[in-house]
């Protein structure tokens, strides 16, 4: 009924397999961005052109930088560079000021391809590299970019003058895809090297989590610049299904977007289900009831799943699997399975254990560390880009380190419990509380600060910044929010804000996270109103 490949034969494969197996067996596959339908060939003979234009400006193995919402520039990108060799590197569109700098430095591409909205924050990211550039190209009327003096192209000039018949020697399927950027613990965020193989495994699995048909058509709001969006697109290729991408999450509109495409799957991020739980009845809400065979999203407790079943008739409500950029699916739902809250249980691309500080597996229904490590080769991520330091410590005794805890009941679910490392996770992103204090540290009014979490009524994280003011400053909490804006990505804008005499220490004088988390929102702390979320204090 499926359709779906065995895992084994898509290991040597890349995104490339899928569209010449679809194309020569005539697929019906479709991708909508905003509900505008482009057909597979359609796609792929674009993709040919922009791939003639880059392999006249790359070498296999450079990096493409990419900043664009959902839409033809994304994916084109994205399909381009693995017709001709070269890694892309999808840049997230809120970043700004010093964490892109960091980003585009770091992955030193080539040569850039932007929106117009982002051209400019994305050259100003590049000043660093910019004598490296071969060209910049750019989605709009107009290809002049401020800041950069180098070659530059319209993203439909391009298009027009590429050779659609365009044939070089692909990507090889451990190749690298992609690099993918996710939050830094220690340090900096840090990119996982994302081969093809790992690309196509995952959308395997993906497909088999949520039992796809490939009659169905999912919908899904999630960027290109992450791993999930871009397995979704694998997997529908793969199957030779149809799936809609939007380039913006509204709640107001879901119900609206849900019913004009006709899906019978969402792929959302976690923070989402609960907000449109929340949300007013709508004329469309009660029009789709039903409508919606699966919404996935982590993670999910069985008390909001409850809601969706009830409320809007959802069969199936959670992603019923465990991953990270790292390593994805992790685990995942057998068929016939699903149970609601859960992460689904060890499948065939990975062993998974839960351990205790030592390393050692601890009993069922226990707490510990999540620990995986892959069963077939290419299954998972390649280490991260140019620090190999950094990819060996999350290896001890064979085993990938997730940081993550969670339990396995007695049947073999896995249950996550919460995150052991500083980093903080809101709206679908990893955020460095490293690099947010160095921003918040540059403040001349500021002396000490740490970035933390405190919990959402959304099922995740909250940002809030605590610091200590120079002595006789009158910055208020207001103030430093508004300094935030353009230096802070906008799902890192901190939720809270509190100004104290010190911070806690240990002996060494390490700050106490764990205490600044436990101590939450408190009397003294200022709360912001941010659009879509409701004040808690």
């Amino acid at each position: 009924m499926t359709g779906w490949p065995a895992s084994d034969q898509l290991n040597g494969k890349s995104i490339l397999h899928g569209i010449e197996t679809g194309l020569a067996k005539g697929s019906d596959t479709t991708i909508y961005f905003n509900h505008k339908p482009y057909a597979l060939a359609e796609l792929d003979r674009e993709a040919n052109q922009l791939a003639d234009f880059l392999a006249a400006h790359v070498a296999p193995g450079d990096r493409v930088g990419v900043m664009a919402r959902n839409g033809r520039t994304a994916l084109l990108s994205w399909w381009a560079a693995a017709k001709c060799g070269v890694i892309v590197v999808p840049y997230n569109t809120s970043n700004v000021g010093e964490i892109l700098r960091h980003q585009v430095t770091d992955s030193a591409p080539r040569l850039l391809i932007a929106q117009t909205e982002f051209a400019e924050e994305l050259m100003r990211g590049a000043s660093g590299i910019a004598a490296d550039l071969t060209a910049v190209v750019v989605d709009g009327a107009d290809a002049a970019v401020a800041g950069h003096s180098g070659a530059t192209f319209t993203f439909d000039a391009v298009l027009a003058q590429g050779d659609s018949d365009f044939r070089a020697r692909p990507s090889r399927p451990r190749d690298p895809s992609h690099l993918i950027y996710t939050a830094g613990t220690t340090g900096p965020s840090k990119a996982c090297i994302v081969s093809h193989s790992y690309i196509c495994n995952m959308a395997r699995d993906i497909m088999a989590n949520v039992e796809r048909r490939p009659e169905e058509l999912l919908w899904t709001p999630l960027p290109l610049f992450h791993l999930a969006a871009v397995s979704h697109v694998t997997a529908t290729v793969l199957l030779g299904s149809s799936i809609s991408l939007a380039s913006r999450f509204s709640v107001s509109r879901f119900w609206d977007d849900i019913e004009r495409s006709g899906a019978t799957i969402a792929a959302l991020m976690g923070s989402m289900l609960p907000m449109i739980a929340q949300a007013p009845e709508t004329e469309a809400a009660v029009r789709a009831r039903g409508q919606l065979r699966v919404v996935s999203g982590s993670p999910v407790s069985a008390e909001l799943a409850r809601v969706w079943q009830e409320r809007f008739g959802v069969a199936r409500v959670g992603a019923g699997a465990y991953g990270m950029t790292e390593a994805s699916l992790i685990t995942s739902t057998p068929p016939d399975q699903y149970r609601a809250g859960s992460a689904g249980k060890e499948n065939d691309s990975f062993e998974v254990r839960i351990v205790d500080a030592d390393g050692y597996p601890v009993p069922a229904n226990t707490v510990g560390e999540i620990v995986c490590r892959p069963k077939r080769p290419g299954a998972m991520f390649d280490g991260y880009w140019g620090r190999p330091e950094q990819t060996v410590a999350v290896w001890r005794d064979l085993w990938f380190h997730t940081g993550d805890l969670g339990r396995i009941d007695n049947d073999g679910f896995l249950y996550f419990v919460d995150r052991n490392k500083d980093y903080l996770r809101r709206g679908g992103e990893n955020i460095s509380s490293f690099e947010l204090e160095a921003i918040y540290g540059a403040h001349p009014d500021i002396v000490e600060v740490a970035v933390h979490a405190v919990p959402s009524a959304l099922n995740e994280d909250e940002v809030k910044v605590t610091a200590v003011r120079v002595e006789g400053s009158a910055l208020t909490e207001p103030e430093l929010h508004e300094w935030s804006v353009g230096r802070v990505p906008r799902y890192a804008m901190p939720r809270f804000i509190e100004f104290r005499s010190g911070l806690p220490r240990n002996p060494v004088g390490r700050v106490l996270k764990h205490q600044l988390r436990t101590d939450g929102v408190t009397a003294d702390t200022w709360a912001s109103e941010l659009p879509g979320r409701k004040k808690s204090v």
